[in-house]
Order: C-alpha cells, then sequence, then structure tokens
C-alpha cells in the first residue's frame, strides 16, 4: 500500500523546500497532495505559483503517513495562526504520524507546544523564536516523530530524510541514484 502525505502551501512559502519534497516523494512512489488553504495558485516568497491538488478543506480529515510544512516567513505566520493546519498537526502526533518542517516552519511546532522537549533545527533567523524545544545546529533533525530542516540549502537531504523514513533506506538510496545529492 502506496504511503499517503501532504505538504500544505500558504502562500509566501519557500519554492525550493516545497517543490524539493513533492518531487523526491513522487519519485519515490509515495501519494503526495499539494494542499492549499485557499482556492487558485498559491504565490511562493518569490511569486511562483503552484497550482494545489485541493483545498485543506477538502482533506482535513484525511489520515496522512506524514504532513510537511515548508518554510517562508509569511507563509509560516499563516500556517501557525490556522486553527485548521493545528488541529491537523496535533492529530498527526496524537495518532503517532510524522510531521516535517523546513526553515521557519519548525517554529510552528514550538509555538504550539507539538515540539515540547524535542530537538528541532530551523534556519538561523528563526532560532530566537524557539522557546519550548532543543534547538540543533545540524542540517536535518529527527526526533521521534518530527523531521526538521534549515532551509533552501538542505531542502534536498530534508526531502530523502522523509523518503527514507517513510519507504526505507533502499528506497531513498534509490531514488538518489537519479538525483546525486550529497547525503
Amino acid at each position: 500500500m502506496s504511503k499517503k502525505a501532504a505538504i500544505i502551501l500558504a502562500p509566501g512559502y519557500e519554492e525550493l523546500e516545497a517543490v524539493a519534497v513533492i518531487d523526491m516523494l513522487r519519485r519515490a512512489g509515495v501519494d503526495i497532495k499539494i494542499v492549499a488553504l485557499e482556492e487558485g495558485p498559491v504565490p511562493s516568497a518569490r511569486d511562483v505559483k503552484i497550482v494545489p491538488d485541493v483545498i485543506f478543506d477538502e482533506i482535513k480529515d484525511e489520515k496522512f503517513d506524514l504532513v510537511v510544512l515548508p518554510g517562508g516567513i509569511d507563509s509560516t505566520e499563516r500556517l501557525s495562526k490556522d486553527e485548521r493546519v493545528v488541529s491537523l498537526l496535533k492529530r498527526q502526533l496524537d495518532e503517532e504520524r510524522m510531521i516535517g518542517a523546513i526553515c521557519a516552519a519548525p517554529t510552528v511546532l514550538d509555538k504550539h507546544g507539538l515540539s515540547e522537549g524535542k530537538t528541532i533545527t530551523c534556519h538561523p533567523v528563526c532560532q530566537e523564536a524557539v522557546k519550548n524545544s532543543r534547538l540543533s545546529q545540524d542540517r536535518v533533525v529527527t526526533d521521534g516523530l518530527l523531521i526538521t530542516s534549515k532551509g533552501p540549502g538542505t531542502a534536498l537531504e530534508f526531502a530523502l530524510k522523509l523518503v527514507e523514513r517513510l519507504c526505507g533506506r533502499e528506497k531513498m538510496e534509490e531514488v538518489n541514484k537519479g538525483v546525486l545529492a550529497k547525503i
């Protein structure tokens, strides 16, 4: 049975982080849905527009093996303030399913107590916002059900770690044969 994932896009997301995750998970055969908070193409921080597969309200009750939050300051603020997103993230952890967050997005987990007592990493400009979690300087950090990463330059490493956690090391290595990322 294929693994299911969702990546949630809000205006201002980091395009490298979103596209790297979508691409690597699809290469691995993961059924990943691109989810927008509202109708229409979602503009990134540099106005790259991605057409979502679905809007949030269409998937709010679905179960995903993994939910991913790409970074971007504006996107992260929107995701953090959206109670539907926070509720989905809480349910992910309550039901022992994974969350991935990169760049500024790990601050959403910290702000809502979802990474309390856990080790996370995030973009250096966001580190002061982390109050309830242990902060690592590593590029990609896995602690239990949480996988976090620093930013656009770590997006491939992060995406491949997500593949490894969902599909196993062998699948991750198979995907990387075509990608040639340094892992």
